[in-house]
C-alpha cells in the first residue's frame, strides 16, 4: 500500500506545493509587519492564515473525492483498478493520504500558529495572559468549560467526520458510476443518497445523546468519533463490495 500512497502523493503535489508557498508568503508578510511595526499588516496576514488553514482542510477532502471521480470514470485513472491490488487497498491508499495531508497540516499551521503567538506575546504583552483571555471568550461563546481534553476530542472528532465525509463520497461516486450508470439524474440521485447518509448519521448520533441525556462534552465528542468511524467503515465496505461486484476491468 506504501507505493498507493506515494502515487496518490505524487499526484497531488501541486496543490501542496501551492499551499506551502501561500503559506510561506503569508508568514513572510506577518512576520515583516511585526518586525517593521505594522500591525495592520500583521492583522491581515494573520487573518489570511487562519483562513488557510481552514481552506486547506476542504482542499484535501475535495482533492481526494475528485482523483477518486477521475480514476473510476477516465481511463488514465481507470487503469489503476488494474494494478494487482485489490478495490480495498486502493481506497485505503487514498484515505491514508488525505489524512496524512491533514495531520501535516495540523502540525505545521498549529507550530506556526504558537510560534507567532509567541512571538507577538514577548513583543506586546505575557503570554499567559492572551491564553486566558482566549480561554474565557471561548468559554463564554460555547458555553462550555474549553480545557486541553477538549481540544483534543474536537480534533479527533473533525478528523474521523472528515474520514467518514470522504468514504461515503466514495460511496455515492461509486453508485454513480456503476449501478446508477443508465440513468439521466444518476448524479443528483448520488448526490441526495450523500446528503441523506451524512444527514442520518448525525441526526441518530443527536437523539442517542438525547436519550442518554449526556452532560459532558468530552462524551459527546467520544460518542460523535465512534459514530463517525462506524459511518466510514460501513461506507468502505459497501463501496469496495460494489467496485468488486459491478466495476468491468
Amino acid at each position: 500500500m506504501l507505493k498507493l500512497i506515494k502515487y496518490e502523493l505524487i499526484k497531488q503535489r501541486t496543490s501542496k506545493v501551492i499551499i506551502g508557498a501561500i503559506l510561506a508568503l503569508l508568514e513572510v508578510a506577518f512576520l515583516a509587519g511585526m518586525l517593521l511595526g505594522k500591525e495592520e499588516i500583521m492583522a491581515i496576514a494573520a487573518g489570511m492564515l487562519t483562513f488557510l488553514a481552514s481552506v486547506t482542510f476542504v482542499i484535501v477532502g475535495l482533492e481526494e473525492i475528485i482523483t477518486y471521480y477521475h480514476d473510476i470514470r477516465d481511463k488514465s485513472g481507470y487503469m489503476l483498478f488494474m494494478t494487482p491490488y485489490n478495490v480495498y487497498e486502493i481506497m485505503g491508499s487514498k484515505i491514508l493520504t488525505g489524512f496524512f495531508s491533514i495531520a501535516a497540516a495540523a502540525i505545521i499551521f498549529g507550530i506556526i500558529g504558537f510560534a507567532d503567538i509567541t512571538m507577538v506575546c514577548a513583543k506586546y504583552g505575557e503570554l499567559q495572559t492572551l491564553f486566558d483571555q482566549m480561554k474565557s471568550l471561548f468559554s463564554f461563546a460555547l458555553q462550555v468549560n474549553v480545557d486541553g481534553m477538549l481540544i483534543v476530542w474536537s480534533i479527533i472528532q473533525v478528523v474521523f467526520s472528515w474520514v467518514g465525509m470522504v468514504t461515503s463520497a466514495f460511496l455515492a461516486i461509486t453508485l454513480c458510476i456503476t449501478i446508477f450508470s443508465g440513468m439521466r439524474c444518476k448524479g443528483l440521485i448520488s448526490f441526495v443518497i450523500y446528503c441523506v447518509l451524512n444527514i442520518a448519521v448525525s441526526a441518530v448520533v443527536v437523539q442517542i445523546l438525547i436519550w442518554a441525556d449526556m452532560a459532558s462534552v468530552n462524551g459527546m465528542m467520544a460518542v460523535f468519533s465512534i459514530f463517525d468511524i462506524l459511518f466510514a467503515g460501513a461506507c468502505y465496505v459497501a463501496t469496495g463490495y460494489i467496485l468488486n461486484k459491478e466495476l468491468s476491468l
